[in-house]
C-alpha cells in the first residue's frame, strides 16, 4: 500500500493532536510543575501547527495559517529544549525561542506573496535545526545525561537537526521541484520525521515527568520559611546565605558551601514506595541538623538535594565537615526500615577558591555533586577554581 503525501501529513497531524492532548491532560491531572507546563506548551504548539497548516492547505489565500504554523513549530521544538534545561535545574531561556519564532514569522510574512507554501521555509528549517541541536545537547547534560529516556530523545533530536539542515541545503540548491528535494526531503518524508519526533517526545517526557515525581517525594514544598523536611526552603536559604556571605566578606572570614544529594532516591521510591522516599529525605535533613555546626544554614532547594553554608577556617575544615556528614548518614538508618542506610554525593566549594558570590559557589558545588553522582555516588569532591 502506497501512502500519498497528504495522507502522511494527515497521519502526522493526528499523531501530534493525540499525543499532545494525552500529555496535556496528564499534566493537568497529575503533578503540574514548571517543567511539565513548558513541555505542555510545546504540545499545545504542536496542535496549533497541525491546525495552522491544515487551514493553509484547505482554505485558499489563508497565508496566515502558514504564519501561525511556522511560529508554533518553532515554539514546539523550542519548548522541548527549554523544558530540558529546566529539568536540569537551569534557566529555560524561553526568550531565545521567542526571538527565533519572531524571525521566522517575519521571514514568512515577507515571502508569503511570492513563495506560497514555501514562504519562510529555509529560515524555519534552520531555526528547527538550531533548537533541535540545542535540545539534543541539553538532554546529554546534567541529570538527563544518566537517563535512558533523555538519551533516546536526544538521538531523535539529532536526527531531526540533521534532517532539517539537509532539507535546507537541498531546497536552496535545487529548489522545491528539484530531484534531491522532491525525492528525499518532500513533505511526506518530513511528516514521517515529525511523527517520529512527536511520538518519541511524548513517551520520553512523560516518563521523565513520572521519574521526576518519584524523585521529589517531599520535594521543595515549604511551610513558611522552612521546607517540609524541616530545614530552610530554597528561597529562604538564598536570602540567609547571601546575608551570611556579605557579612563574611566584610569580616574576611572563610565560608564553605556543601552540597549533598541523596544517592539513588528514585530507586528507593520505586522499591519501597513514596513513603520511604519521604522518610529518606526527612531523615537526611534531621541528620544534617544534628551534625553540622549550630549556626550553619541548611537549605533544601529540591527533593533529595541539600545545601549547608558554614563558617570554616580552611578547606581542610570544610572537608572534615563533609566527611562528618557522610559518616553520620551511614550511621543513621531509616527509623522504620533498619536495613536501609543512606549515602550521599557531596560537593564542596569555599570562599578561598570561589569568592563570596552565592551563584559562583552554587555552580561549583552542583558541578562537584554531579561529578560524584556520575561516578557512582557516596563520595566527596572539592570544587577548585579554574
Amino acid at each position: 500500500m502506497n501512502l500519498d503525501i497528504f495522507t502522511l501529513m494527515a497521519m502526522s497531524s493526528l499523531a501530534v493532536v493525540l499525543c499532545g492532548i494525552s500529555f496535556i491532560l496528564n499534566t493537568s491531572f497529575t503533578r503540574n510543575d514548571s517543567t511539565g507546563r513548558i513541555w505542555s506548551l510545546g504540545f499545545i504548539s504542536g496542535i496549533i501547527v497541525a491546525a495552522g497548516y491544515g487551514v493553509e492547505a484547505a482554505v485558499p489565500d489563508a497565508w496566515w495559517g502558514l504564519l501561525v504554523g511556522n511560529a508554533a513549530y518553532i515554539a514546539a521544538v523550542g519548548a522541548l529544549w527549554s523544558g530540558a534545561r529546566l529539568h536540569n535545574g537551569r534557566s529555560p531561556r524561553l526568550w531565545i525561542v521567542a526571538v527565533v519564532a519572531l524571525v521566522v514569522v517575519v521571514a514568512t510574512a515577507l515571502q508569503a506573496a511570492d513563495a506560497g507554501t514555501w514562504a519562510g521555509a529555509p529560515v524555519l528549517w534552520l531555526g528547527l535545526t538550531a533548537l533541535s541541536a540545542l535540545g539534543a545537547i541539553e538532554l546529554q547534560r546534567g541529570r538527563l545525561r544518566r537517563n535512558i529516556n533523555g538519551r533516546a530523545l536526544s538521538i531523535v533530536l539529532w536526527v531531526v537537526a540533521v534532517f532539517m539542515l539537509a532539507r535546507t541545503i537541498a531546497f536552496l540548491v535545487s529548489g522545491p521541484e528539484g530531484r534531491p528535494f522532491s525525492t528525499y526531503f518532500n513533505s511526506g518524508i518530513a511528516a514521517v520525521v515529525t511523527m517520529a519526533l512527536i511520538i518519541s517526545a511524548a513517551i520520553a517526557v512523560s516518563v521523565l515527568r513520572v521519574e521526576r515525581g518519584a524523585d521529589s517525594a517531599v520535594g521543595d514544598l515549604s511551610d513558611g520559611i522552612f521546607s517540609r523536611a524541616g530545614v530552610l526552603s530554597a528561597e529562604s536559604f538564598v536570602q540567609t546565605a547571601e546575608d551570611h556571605l556579605e557579612r563574611a566578606e566584610a569580616a574576611r572570614g572563610g565560608i564553605a558551601l556543601i552540597g549533598a544529594d541523596v544517592d539513588r532516591l528514585p530507586e528507593v521510591n520505586i522499591a519501597f514506595g513514596r513513603g520511604a522516599g519521604d522518610e529518606a529525605i526527612s531523615t537526611f535533613a534531621q541528620t544534617l541538623r544534628m551534625t553540622v555546626p549550630v549556626m550553619a544554614a541548611i537549605g533544601h532547594p529540591s527533593a533529595g538535594r541539600f545545601f549547608v553554608l558554614a563558617s570554616v577556617a580552611s578547606e581542610t575544615e570544610a572537608l572534615a565537615l563533609a566527611e562528618r556528614i557522610q559518616i553520620a548518614l551511614v550511621d543513621t538508618p531509616l527509623p522504620d526500615r533498619q536495613k536501609i542506610r543512606l549515602t550521599a554525593s557531596l560537593g564542596i566549594a569555599t570562599s578561598f577558591d570561589h569568592g563570596y558570590a552565592l551563584t559562583a559557589l552554587t555552580a561549583a558545588v552542583v558541578s562537584s555533586v554531579e561529578q560524584v553522582k556520575s561516578a557512582g555516588g557516596n563520595h566527596i569532591v572539592v570544587g577548585t577554581s579554574d
